[in-house]
């Protein structure tokens, strides 16, 4: 079973205790005893000018040396007590910062990243250049840290239509329309364009992937794509081509 915690930029002496109350928040609505597997939630960024580049984001963010200083030994505290199983990243964050991370000693047990076809964090991209998702997940291979994916239909971009009223300069909306061409190709094959994106981010180099379903038809979708064959290499290629998919 796995939590998580949006921590942001705390004073070091509320660091833990911000922690240990969101753990034990969790396991009380869950009626267990112990996590598996606690991520930290935040946007790990590299210093305060990045933060001030990003004021409407900066709730979620904590700076790199916050992490090593506080968050990181607090995480091994919370281990060797046995509270929790082990701790992860959520690598939506500055990919150059989640790299280095996943670099070091102690590593994460696992990281959270992008798998979708449009490697698009949509929304929550608060950096400047590509958010490099395959890059990281070629990091976390390499330090033998698990990856488990997220937002494969990225917010609706990938699906049907978007389900919810947004402006059109919306980083969903773009990603949607970006998507026409994925869109065509899935009405080619007579399929559905969810069920596709889920089948190709399972094609990823990723140990499972996690499903923000809102209804039982999104849950469906999910449950129809893992039980499809691999896609065949041909139509992954045909998939990325059908995108203007910003590449590493």
């Amino acid at each position: 079973m796995t939590s998580k915690c949006n921590l942001g930029e705390q004073p070091p002496d509320q660091i833990e205790g911000i922690l240990r109350r969101s753990i034990e928040a969790s396991l009380k609505r869950l009626r267990l005893a112990r996590l598996d597997l606690f991520f930290l939630h935040s946007n790990v960024v590299p210093d305060a000018d990045h933060v001030a580049r990003w004021p409407d984001a900066a709730a979620r963010m904590t700076l790199y040396e916050t992490f090593l200083d506080h968050v990181r030994p607090a995480f091994e505290r919370l281990v060797a007590e046995g509270l929790v199983g082990a701790w992860g990243l959520t690598g939506i964050g500055h990919p150059e910062v989640i790299i280095k991370l996943l670099g070091e000693r102690p590593a994460p047990a696992a990281v959270q990243c992008i798998a979708n076809l449009l490697d698009s964090p949509g929304g929550l991209k608060f950096f400047d250049g590509p958010a490099k998702p395959r890059t990281v997940i070629a990091a976390a291979r390499a330090n033998g840290v698990g990856v488990m994916g997220i937002r494969a239909v990225q917010a609706g971009a990938l699906t049907s239509a978007i389900d919810r009223p947004l402006p059109d300069d919306h980083p969903e909306m773009r990603d949607y329309r970006r998507a026409e061409g994925f869109r065509r190709l899935a009405a080619e094959l007579q399929t559905n364009p969810a069920i596709l994106a889920h089948r190709y981010a399972l094609t990823l180099d990723i140990d499972t992937l996690v499903l923000g379903v809102k209804n039982r038809q999104e849950l469906a979708d999910c449950v129809a794509a893992a039980a499809a064959e691999p896609l065949p290499a041909e139509l992954v290629t045909q998939i990325d081509r059908s995108v203007n998919r910003d590449r590493d």
